[in-house]
């Protein structure tokens, strides 16, 4: 009895069939940045990796001959658009049939080159954007020309401001845009997908409103921020905050100021009461170095721009990499 028993049950494995799993998506993203949204909407369903790594500059980033074959076997690539990522063209070409997601379709472009004054955005907040990325906003390309001009040359000020990510806000757009990537490329887990984008969005929420709460403890008029290139725009634009000058007036840090725009933003420095000058941790800075010395020996203070730290770092997910610069403008405007 016990052995007809036994056969039946050797049976009844042998003819079961077994699912299989779904191997997991591989993303590849072009910073860490959208790397750590990418995690957060695919959680075990996603393997994700970034072109650019932890603490670099994204506008000094060469691709290496390697990564050629990591966008080839990558099933998506995301990408923040806007023109950002300028060196990502070879790779995309030498790559048969990859699929290029734009996460930052949806997101209003603010442009390269304007003060950020917030009460006259709360006049003109509709003037003031160049449109939306993915509708009516052109923008690609015109950022990475600037790193081509010369000492002295003029400027060009009708680019696009890519840096989307210092507003949470728009990174809710980059997390229901993922998640509808992922749900394109694997239907059978959409839901899963669309419940963590909606999760994170709700733990960006309560960030906010708790960078808010942080930002309010600072007087309005002492809401003045220099920086060492234009990475801020979108974070003055929500919080309050007026820009009045960057040490490099370009989005990308691989531009060289000329001799009158760094005598012009010394004067602006001292007329404006300026308290730091906010470089980045991936820059050394040491243009900025010499124009706080210049303007009254002010602090140059160090934040995480295009990338996350490494995993020990103060900043090794996007939640940590805005309250780390929210609470660091903070305590150096204070």
């Amino acid at each position: 009895m016990k052995r007809y028993l036994l056969l039946i049950l050797l049976v009844f494995v042998v003819i079961t069939p077994v699912q299989a799993q779904t191997p997991p998506l591989q993303v590849l993203t072009t910073t860490t940045i959208i790397a750590d949204i990418a995690k957060n909407v695919g959680g075990e369903l996603v393997e994700v990796t970034s072109l650019v790594p932890a603490d670099a500059d994204i506008h000094a980033f060469q691709p290496v001959p390697q990564d050629v074959a990591r966008v080839a076997d990558a099933d998506l690539v995301l990408i923040n658009g806007a023109g950002l990522e300028g060196f990502l063209s070879g790779l995309i070409e030498n790559a048969a049939e990859v699929q290029v997601v734009t996460i930052s379709d949806g997101i209003e472009v603010l442009p390269f080159g304007e003060e950020h004054d917030h009460e006259a955005e709360e006049d003109h907040a509709d003037d003031e954007h160049l449109g939306v990325l993915g509708v009516d906003a052109e923008c690609e390309g015109e950022e990475h020309e600037e790193a081509e001009e010369h000492e002295g040359e003029e400027h060009d000020h009708g680019a696009c401001d890519p840096h989307f990510w210092t507003d949470p806000n728009n990174v809710m757009i980059w997390a229901g845009n993922i998640a509808e990537a992922f749900a394109t490329a694997d239907s059978a887990n959409a839901e899963i997908y669309r419940a963590n984008a909606e999760a994170y969005q709700s733990e960006l929420a309560a960030l906010d409103a708790e960078l808010k709460t942080l930002v309010d403890t600072l007087p309005e008029n002492q809401r003045i921020i220099v920086t060492n290139h234009e990475f801020l725009a979108y974070f003055a634009h929500h919080y309050g905050f007026e820009v009045v000058g960057t040490v490099i007036p370009s989005v990308t840090t691989l531009a060289e100021p000329s001799p009158q725009d760094v005598a012009a933003l010394i004067e602006t420095v001292r007329a404006e009461g300026v308290q730091a000058i906010f470089a980045e941790v991936s820059d050394p800075g040491r243009l900025a170095q010499i124009v706080a010395a210049d303007a009254g020996d002010i602090a140059v203070v160090s934040l995480y721009s295009d990338s996350l730290s490494s995993t020990d770092g103060p900043a090794a997910t996007y939640l940590d990499y805005l309250r780390y610069n929210t609470e660091a403008i903070i305590t150096a405007l204070s």
